[in-house]
Order: structure tokens, then sequence, then C-alpha cells
């Protein structure tokens, strides 16, 4: 039996303040359990700069390997961690996985200078990778032998193969019991309706959608739980550990309509007080009426709508293809239904103009949601993005070029726009959307936690106040 340590780094500040389980290590450390192995989960919301903890922790526990759940703006804490870990230990192999060493395997494994790299989904990998390193088999034998693993030779790189793909319905619960679920009902959620006890669900992997931005770690194939499998689990979620709220964080819950139905039918009969948010993204165009009654009626308190453009050309340029009149058709009917909506955007696509981001902007300040996001345009590297703007700017989207970007700092512009402009229309667009009575009106009537509104009226008031300006 080995004890393995799997580490989840935050990057936490004015920009992002929520966090959402680390769903990946949660499933890894149930099949590492199933296959007779000790895993730990740590955390590092607490205290997203304390780069010495996960490395105490190793030095008292004496893990045979630690992973790490990296996305891209969370390099800075990752490699702080790893390098702390290495001066107390540097005898305890490291893996990577998560979105960011996925899609840049090489790039994770030198930078990072860890020991192996999982890419992609982890629960039929990891446990083989930590039968390997118990048997201390060479690190060239391991990557060519196990699908989905690369491995560091001095600076070179060895693999990763194509792994195979779990099968959802027999995958172990998450491992809820490694978590400390007090950080969670004190810290804000992806839902950001305010901090309460909440579990995190995932009920399918995958997107067969091509958005241009996205790392597609899970693949194109859209893979479904039962509904049977979904509700027996938020069963013995609110029956066995008291939660009645819950956020399904898949990237498109409702593709699978007659699945969607039975899911939302089945908490109904079960859990007659559950309360639902949907944070990742539902796909608007593929809602109606019916199932936003539907959603209602299950305990839909909250849904996030991933709009990103309202110029139709741009949908096709990043090959979202959103049908924008349906979309907003959607949510009209889900704030007519209650349901506290939010709407994702994006300034500053390929060779996106300035009348078409104040179009965006407007389209967000006509509607009727209660909450917008803004972000700007992030070519993160290993996206189909990252090529666009190479080809615009001639620069590679290498690991240096976005290195500590995010979608609200980003100072790389790939639009049609000056910095001046973009960063101007970027300023404004949460003044515009934010500073409308009527709007205020309804966030106050309809806000599912009317206790945070003093903390959420603070946040809006930092975003319309005029930010830092961009630079290339």
């Amino acid at each position: 039996m080995a004890r393995i340590l799997l580490v989840k780094p935050r990057f936490m500040g004015p920009e992002f303040r929520s966090i959402t389980h680390p769903m990946g290590l949660m499933y890894v450390a149930a099949t590492l359990r199933q296959a007779g192995h000790e895993p730990r989960i740590i955390d590092c919301a607490a205290d997203p700069y304390d780069f010495d903890g996960p490395a105490r922790i190793a030095a008292d526990w004496r893990p045979d390997c630690i992973g790490l759940s990296i996305i891209v703006s969370e390099l800075e804490q990752a490699s702080g961690i790893i390098g702390s870990i290495r001066a107390r230990s540097p005898e305890i192999p490291i893996v990577l996985g998560g979105p960011w060493p996925s899609a840049n395997p090489a790039d994770a494994l030198i930078m990072l200078q860890a020991d192996f790299v999982v890419a992609g989904e982890g629960e039929l990998t990891f446990p083989l990778l930590v039968d390997a390193i118990e048997r201390r088999q060479n690190p060239f034998v391991t990557a060519k032998s196990i699908p989905g693993v690369a491995a560091r030779i001095g600076d070179s790189v060895q693999g990763p193969s194509p792994a195979p793909l779990p099968d959802l319905d027999r995958l172990p619960l998450p491992a809820w019991d490694l978590l400390d679920h007090e950080l969670y009902a004190r810290t804000l959620s992806m839902a950001g309706v305010g901090c309460r006890p909440y579990m995190t669900v995932v009920t399918s992997r995958g997107c067969p959608f091509r958005c241009a931005y996205c790392h597609q770690t899970q693949g194109k194939q859209f893979r479904r739980r039962t509904a049977q499998s979904v509700v027996d689990e938020l069963v013995t979620l609110n029956r066995d550990h008291g939660f009645s709220e819950f956020e399904i964080v898949d990237d498109c819950f409702n593709l699978d309509r007659e699945r969607m139905h039975a899911i939302l039918n089945g908490i109904i009969d079960a859990i007659p007080d559950a309360r639902l948010h949907f944070p990742n993204g539902v796909r608007a165009d593929h809602l109606d009426g019916r199932d936003i009654r539907l959603l209602r009626q299950a305990g839909t308190v909250s849904a996030c709508f991933a709009i990103e453009t309202a110029s139709p050309d741009l949908q096709k340029v990043i090959r979202k293809n959103l049908d924008i009149d349906k979309a907003l058709d959607a949510i009209r009917a889900a704030v007519a239904e209650g349901i506290y909506s939010t709407g994702f955007f994006m300034l500053g696509l390929p060779g996106e103009t300035g009348s078409q981001a104040m179009a965006t902007v407007e389209f967000a300040a006509r509607s009727p949601l209660h909450r917008a996001i803004f972000m700007l345009t992030t070519p993160f590297a290993g996206t189909e993005l990252a090529d666009m703007a190479a080809r615009i700017t001639g620069t590679p989207m290498t690991l240096n070029a976005v290195r500590g970007l995010n979608y609200f700092t980003s100072s790389i512009n790939i639009s049609a726009m000056t910095d001046g402009e973009l960063n101007s229309i970027f300023r404004s667009a949460y003044r515009r959307f934010y500073l409308n009575p009527r709007r205020i009106l309804r966030v106050i009537s309809q806000h599912p936690r009317k206790q945070s509104l003093p903390r959420y009226a603070l946040i809006m008031i930092e975003k319309i106040i005029p930010g830092r300006k961009r630079t290339r």
C-alpha cells in the first residue's frame, strides 16, 4: 500500500475569490483507495501563498508520491509548492495533472521539474503509475507502458500516449471525507451566491462543441452517467452527509434533454428541499421553457449562461456557434422563473472590432440577467485560440507568454482594437451593466442569500470603479 499526497494549489486574489471542490483529486483519491492505497488531499485555498504547507505535511507523513492538479493561473503557486517539496523531500516523486499539464505535458514537466504527468482523466492511470513508482520502475518504461503518462528523463520527455476513458457509472463516488467541508462553506463558490454548505457534483464529462478557447481536457465525446446514478449520489449526500445544496459543474449538463429531465424528476421525488446551481454555464440555446420550468421545480436557484459574444460572426470564429436569439429567450425564461442568472462574456476576441465589443456589452446590459462577468480573451497555451493568437501576433503562445495571465488581467491583445480602446470598453462594461436601478432592485429582491448582499455590493463597486490599464 502506498501513501499519496494530493495537492490543489490555488490562485486567489482581487479577481479570483471563489473556489470549488477539487473534483478531479476526489475521484482519483477514490480509485486509489479502491486499489488499496492511502490518499490524502490538501486544498491550499485556506492560505494560497503558504508554499511550505504541503512540504511540511510531506516531510512528516512521508508519502510515496505527491500529485498536484493545476490550471494555468496556478503556475506560480505550483512552482513554489514544488520548490519547497524538493528542498525538504527531494526523493519523493512529483506527479502533475489537471487541464494545463494535460494540454502541455512537456512544458509542465520541464518548467516545473516534476517527474510525471497524468494527462486527461486520471482515475484509470494514476493507480497504475503508483504501482510502477512502488516497484521503482524505470520512468522511461513507465511512460512507454502506461497510456496517459508522460515522464521526464533529464531534459527530455517520454509520452504520453492516449489514455482510455473511464466508464463514469463504474467509478467509485468521490472521496468526500478527505475534505475540510468548513473551508468550502466559508469561501465563495463558483455559483457566486454567497457562502454556505454545499457539494459539487459532476454528472457528465466531455463536450461535443469545439470552442477555440477550451483546453478540451475531457475530450469531445459527451459521456454521461445514468440519471439514476446521479440521483443516487445526491440522495447519499443529502441523507448521509446533510447536504441539500448542490453545484453541478458539467460542461454541458443539458445536452441530453431526456436524461436531464430524468435527473430533475428524480430530484423532485427524492429530495424535495434540494437547491441546485449550474455555475459552469449551461448551453443556453438548448433550453426551452419546459426545461427551465422543470429546472425550477427541481430546486434550481441559480444558473450561468456562457454567451461569450453577441456577434454571430465572432461566434463562428471561436467555433461556439451559439444561437444568440435562443440564448436570450432562455435567459428571459430563467429570470421569469426566479432563477438567479449570470452571463459570461468575452471581450477582445480574435479580430474583434470596437463596435462588436460594444454590441456584446449592450446585449448584456439590455438583458434581464442579474449578474454579468466580463473577461478579457486569454489565449492559453494548448488551445486552438493560442494558435490563432500566434498567427495574429507572430509570437507563439508559449508558457512564458501566458504565465500569470488570467481572464481579467490579460495583456495579449488579438482584437482589431487598440489597447486603449479595448481597455476602455472593458472598464466601462461593468458600469454599463450594473448602474441600472431596475437591475439593482431585481438583484436585491431575487438574490438567493440576502445576508451576502453587502459583500456582493462591495465586489460590484470594485468592478465598476475604473481598473488598471492594460499593456501589450
